[in-house]
C-alpha cells in the first residue's frame, strides 16, 4: 500500500476527515433539534459550520457550532416560530378550501400553492442567511426573500436538492427506512453542506 495515503494531508485521508465532520455535524444538529422550539437556531448553526467546511476554514465542528446557535439564538428561534406559524396556516387554508367549488376553489389553491411556494423560497435562505448577517427579524426574513430574486438560479438549484433529499427518502417504504437512518446519522449536514457551495458564492456576493 502506498503510505502517502495514509498522510494526514492526502486526499484520501481528507475525505475521511470531512466525512467525519459531516456526521459529526449532523448528529448534533439532531440533538439540539430535539426540543423542537430551538431548530431554527440547530438550523442557523448548521448552515454556520456547513458554510465554513466548503470555505476550507476547518472549524472545530463542535465548537463553532455551540458558537453559532447561541450567538444567533434570539434571532432564529423567533425566525422559526414565524415560519412555523405561517406553515401551519397555509395547512389550515389548504384544508379550509374544501369550502370553495368550481373557478373559486380554483383560485383559492392557486393563490395558496403561491404562497406555499413564497414560503419554501424564504425558508431556504432565511437560516443560512442568519448564520451569515447580523440583522433584525424583519429584514432577515425581508433579505431571504429578495435574495431569492436576486439569485434566481442558484434558489433553484438549492430548492432542487431539498426536494431531490425529501423524494428520494418517501419514493418507496424501503428508502424511507433507509433515509431515515442516513437523515439521523448524515443527511441534514450533507444537504447543507452541498447546498452551501451556491450559499458561498451568493453571499460572496455581499459581504464586502
Amino acid at each position: 500500500m502506498d503510505m502517502n495515503l495514509l498522510a494526514m494531508d492526502s486526499p484520501l485521508m481528507r475525505f475521511f476527515a470531512r466525512v467525519g465532520d459531516i456526521i459529526l455535524l449532523n448528529l448534533i444538529f439532531v440533538v439540539t433539534s430535539l426540543p423542537m422550539v430551538t431548530i431554527g437556531a440547530s438550523l442557523s448553526a448548521l448552515y454556520a459550520v456547513a458554510m465554513k467546511l466548503v470555505r476550507g476554514e476547518e472549524p472545530s465542528v463542535w465548537k463553532e457550532y455551540l458558537k453559532a446557535w447561541k450567538g444567533n439564538f434570539k434571532t432564529a428561534t423567533l425566525c422559526w416560530l414565524i415560519m412555523t406559524a405561517a406553515a401551519g396556516l397555509l395547512v389550515l387554508d389548504f384544508r379550509l378550501a374544501g369550502a370553495f367549488a368550481g373557478a373559486a376553489y380554483t383560485a383559492v389553491r392557486l393563490v395558496l400553492a403561491m404562497a406555499l411556494g413564497i414560503w419554501m423560497l424564504i425558508f431556504l435562505y432565511l437560516f443560512p442567511y442568519i448564520a451569515r448577517f447580523e440583522n433584525t427579524v424583519f429584514h432577515s426574513i425581508k433579505n431571504a426573500l429578495l435574495l431569492n430574486g436576486a439569485h434566481l438560479p442558484s434558489s433553484l438549484m438549492m430548492l432542487g436538492i431539498s426536494l431531490g433529499f425529501l423524494v428520494l427518502t418517501f419514493y418507496t417504504s424501503e428508502t424511507f427506512v433507509i433515509g431515515t437512518v442516513l437523515w439521523t446519522f448524515a443527511g441534514f449536514a450533507l444537504m447543507a453542506w452541498v447546498q452551501s457551495f451556491l450559499l458561498c458564492r451568493v453571499f460572496a456576493n455581499y459581504e464586502k
